[in-house]
């Protein structure tokens, strides 16, 4: 099977460890090394093997013009020439015109989260607010076009499926895999009721605001014997936060062991951080959003909150310093999807070629 993989748009976050994910396991695994892929990528994200091809097409990200250009017209001479059995997209959005199989990996939650909508008046909200409307359109047409699509989490298959009345039976929802974290990174470091940690990039989004708010209710209060650590530049002096800029995936994992995660990100498709400290068996506090839920359904060590309310973050915060919320003891580690869930997806395109 010669499957083309595009992935133009991957450069940052969480689109590129997607990508270097699928690679590790095709590079590495046999059921991958059984078939040829095809890499359309903006930069050498990833090394050529005996198998794996890569073509950079660095011209393409330089404009939203340019990535339309792509998708509606040069796109399908440049694969079309390549001859694939089946197209993989793990970007969002297909090629449109190709007469080839297309399965879909969608992983933007934006268009279709109902939490907040975002104004193109405000400045800090318009880019936002094209992903959510004028990109949105372009993904909901691609999920519509394509053969099969795969999402990350329930939650969203059923919100996509509502807004774009697919067939169920065209769509599934698979758990991205995720490296087993607690074996190597689980330590014996004491908790600390006191510190608190946010790992998150600086997006509107990631609402730090609630956390901020928080704390000025608890300064109110006199409550200052605790510190919360987020992981992006300094941007407001306010008292109790410390900001430790990019970190070490080790400081990160250390910091889960000894520290309460506060996450109050109010749109996510998974969250990795949760999945991470769910792992370790941190204690966790939670925007109460449908994708936290799925991925910390019987989790114990959680506690969700309104991320619109930072009264009820505060609230939990100072349950934590009190001791009357502790961390549970946790026998063995919470092993949820330990298998890599690749395979599935594999399954998937082989499927739709045989069609």
């Amino acid at each position: 099977m010669r499957v083309v993989v595009n992935n133009i748009a991957a450069s940052t976050s969480g689109a590129l460890s997607i990508l270097k994910s699928f690679y590790k396991y095709i590079s590495s695994s046999k059921v991958g090394k059984e078939h040829e892929w095809i890499f359309l990528l903006n930069d050498n994200y990833i090394e050529e093997t005996e198998n794996v091809k890569v073509i950079v097409l660095n011209n393409v990200k330089k404009s939203w013009k340019n990535r339309l250009e792509f998708d509606f017209i040069s796109g399908k001479k440049i694969i079309t020439e390549l001859r694939p059995d089946v197209v993989f997209s793990l970007q969002n959005t297909i090629i449109y015109g190709l007469d080839y199989p297309q399965i879909l990996y969608m992983h933007q939650a934006i268009p279709f989260q109902k939490e907040k909508r975002f104004s193109f008046l405000k400045p800090e909200e318009r880019t936002l607010a094209i992903y959510q409307y004028l990109i949105g359109r372009v993904i909901k047409k691609s999920i519509k076009k394509a053969d099969k699509v795969v999402v990350q989490t329930n939650w969203i298959k059923d919100a996509v499926i509502k807004d774009t009345n697919i067939s169920p039976k065209k769509i599934t929802a698979i758990l991205p895999p995720f490296e087993d974290k607690a074996n190597r990174y689980k330590s014996h470091h004491p908790f600390k009721a006191n510190n608190f940690f946010y790992p998150a990039a600086e997006s509107l989004y990631k609402n730090h605001k609630c956390i901020y708010e928080a704390c000025s209710i608890l300064n109110n209060k006199g409550t200052k014997n605790f510190e919360i650590s987020l992981t992006i530049k300094n941007k407001e002096d306010i008292e109790n936060i410390s900001y430790l800029g990019e970190i070490p995936f080790e400081e990160v994992m250390y910091r889960y062991n000894t520290s309460t995660l506060i996450f109050p990100s109010y749109i996510e498709t998974v969250g990795l951080p949760l999945m991470e400290a769910r792992q370790i068996g941190t204690l966790v506090l939670a925007a109460d959003c449908a994708y936290a839920r799925e991925v910390l359904q019987g989790y114990e060590n959680v506690y969700f909150f309104d991320p619109f309310k930072p009264q009820e973050l505060a609230y939990l915060l100072e349950k934590v310093l009190l001791k009357e919320i502790q961390p549970k003891i946790m026998e063995q580690a919470d092993d949820k999807n330990q298998a890599n869930s690749w395979i599935e997806v594999i399954e998937i395109l082989i499927e739709s070629m045989v069609k």
